[in-house]
């Protein structure tokens, strides 16, 4: 029924919607991890990065804001077509993330911005998806958007990430002792 991926769909709803830009990173993420190559230069991450812009700006973490919002530029700059190829108005769309970079880095007030779409196609999509699939949507209050990662169980990111760090520490120490 629809042309575009569902997680797609769904990061434009949270994106439009709610401006949830944690579960924007979130749906996009794992679609990137569960059914692409996981490229680090993929538009899905150059998605990503925009969502994680706007929560670090958002939240007042402008040196988040603009670290993110610049990788996802240049992700975004040289992916031109896979944009269009996502119904986007790939300059537009550029040019209103590359405000919010300019904005967060002169410390300006956060002001949202819209995905442009050049193609009535996904705008079909996502209204169509919005109204059947997510009906019961509700605008979540700001203090939970602002504070989301927090208030989240992550403990099996954390127990990854010191397994990870355990790991590097074992090889460091390896290496050292030889």
């Amino acid at each position: 029924m629809y042309s575009y991926p569902l997680a797609y769909l769904t990061f434009l709803v949270h994106f439009h919607q709610d401006q949830d830009y944690f579960e924007c990173h979130e749906v996009l993420e794992e679609y990137w991890k569960e059914k692409t190559d996981q490229t680090r230069d993929s538009v899905w991450v150059g998605l990503i990065q925009t969502a994680v812009s706007l929560y670090h700006y958002r939240r007042g973490n402008v040196i988040g804001a603009v670290k993110m919002g610049k990788k996802a530029l240049s992700i975004l700059k040289e992916r031109e077509a896979e944009l269009e190829a996502l119904g986007i108005d790939k300059d537009l769309f550029i040019s209103r993330l590359s405000k919010s970079v300019l904005s967060a880095d002169s410390d300006e007030v956060f002001d949202a911005f819209s995905i442009p779409f050049s193609d009535q196609q996904v705008v079909e999509q996502y209204t169509h998806f919005l109204h059947n699939c997510l009906p019961g949507l509700v605008t979540h209050k700001q203090e939970f958007l602002l504070n989301k990662h927090v208030l989240r169980d992550r403990s099996d990111v954390i127990t990854a990430r010191e397994a990870a760090l355990q790991l590097r520490i074992e090889k460091r120490d390896a290496l050292q002792n030889r």
